[in-house]
């Protein structure tokens, strides 16, 4: 069974964009997701994703989500209301919010600071990340093989900055094959 997972971080270089068409309130704008940037350090491993984990990905029918939920969609790549870039940093992205009353609710509260966190569910690909023992366990997701969605969230699961990526540790203690990965490697430490 292939797992969904999901990256949670702080958006405290969020952008506020005033509309570029009749359809849209305005644009929020920065970073999904970071490369190279440790999760938070009260996690129970520390994860990194690696510059390349984006390679081949296909973009083209990303979702944007309000906090993960299908039922309420933001905006899609397909639509051309979200623009995904996959530079040196990370994933940038640049969404148009319609006037509905969802768009209007985010919108509003990104501007007044109350939505802050960015997240992404994704799918690893087979063998697509490493573990490394160093003070707590350490992985590295080296190859995603679907980006399914792209959320703004009520609550990170972690506040850090956003040069942090952080895993969802509820999502980490549901995923048994996980929880057996750290016990094999850590009984072999």
């Amino acid at each position: 069974m292939t797992e969904h997972e999901k990256y949670f971080h702080e958006l405290d270089k969020l952008e506020i964009r005033e509309s570029q068409s009749n359809d849209s309130i305005g644009q929020i704008a920065g970073y999904a997701l970071k490369f190279n940037k440790p999760s938070s350090a009260i996690a129970p491993f520390v994860e990194y994703i690696a510059p390349h984990a984006l390679d081949g990905v296909n973009l083209s029918q990303t979702l944007a989500l309000y906090d993960h939920d299908y039922a309420n969609i933001l905006g899609r790549t397909d639509a051309d209301t979200l623009k995904l870039e996959v530079d040196d940093v990370g994933l940038s992205f640049v969404l148009d919010l319609a006037d509905t009353s969802l768009g209007r609710d985010v919108y509003n509260n990104v501007k007044a600071g109350n939505l802050r966190g960015m997240s992404f569910g994704f799918i690893v690909a087979n063998g697509g990340d490493s573990w490394k023992r160093d003070d707590k366990p350490v992985r590295t997701i080296n190859k995603i093989a679907k980006l399914n969605e792209i959320s703004v969230v009520t609550m990170p699961a972690y506040d850090d900055t956003s040069v942090s990526v952080t895993r969802s540790l509820d999502a980490f203690l549901l995923q048994s094959n996980y929880k057996e990965k750290v016990r094999v490697y850590l009984d072999e430490a």
